[in-house]
């Protein structure tokens, strides 16, 4: 396959997943709509349309899950009106108002997680732009993030070190015992001290480490 070839593949790789969850997602929101018209059922039928929104979330911009909020009220209105035209019947119109304020809702939530996502992204790019080694561990020692300077510290890349234990990835060496040393981060938030982790290479590096 030629350069160009390849590109064409990797792009149409891309474009097709987004393409796929954008039909599957309209395709969802039609059936949701059809059940909601068609069957008598005594619930909120529309409520499911927060599947659309959640869906919509995880991989369209914020303008277009907006667009996909206010499409999934018309369609809760619109099902209204054609199941019970333009009067006043109570029970289902107490269940097209939930399910309009559950769309809502959603809607709020999945843009503050947006945004929450973002936010992260952009964090985690600054901490690559930097030389300085910098991972994070959960709380049992777990490595959750791996940063560009610890992949050229270390030798190990994100992948490979992402979900591996830190004392048992870099034979770590402390000043003094572990437990000890995790007790006082959480006492006071803080650690600071001089460790010897042993890179992928064998060779050993003695680091001045900042915990937090």
């Amino acid at each position: 396959m030629t350069r160009d070839g390849a590109k064409f593949a990797s792009s149409l790789l891309k474009i097709a997943p987004s393409r796929f969850l954008v039909v599957a997602t309209g395709l969802l929101a039609l059936a949701i709509f059809i059940v909601d018209t068609a069957t008598p059922f005594g619930f909120a039928v529309a409520v499911l349309y927060v599947l659309i929104i959640l869906l919509a979330a995880s991989f369209c911009r914020r303008r277009d899950v907006l667009l996909a909020s206010a499409g999934c009220m018309v369609l809760t209105a619109l099902s209204y009106f054609i199941s019970h035209g333009t009067g006043f019947v109570e029970a289902p119109l107490a269940r097209a108002f939930m399910s309009l304020s559950a769309i809502g809702v959603t809607t709020l939530l999945a843009l503050r997680y947006q945004s929450a996502v973002q936010a992260l992204r952009a964090q985690g790019a600054l901490l690559d732009l930097t030389h300085d080694t910098v991972f994070v561990r959960d709380m049992n020692n777990v490595i959750t993030y791996w940063n560009r300077g610890a992949e050229e510290q270390y030798g190990w890349t994100r992948e490979e070190a992402a979900g591996r234990v830190t004392s048992e990835l870099l034979q770590a060496h402390f000043p003094e015992p572990l437990e000890k040393i995790l007790a006082g981060l959480l006492r006071t938030g803080r650690w600071d001290g001089e460790l010897v982790h042993t890179r992928r290479d064998g060779t050993k590096a003695v680091v001045a480490s900042s915990g937090r």
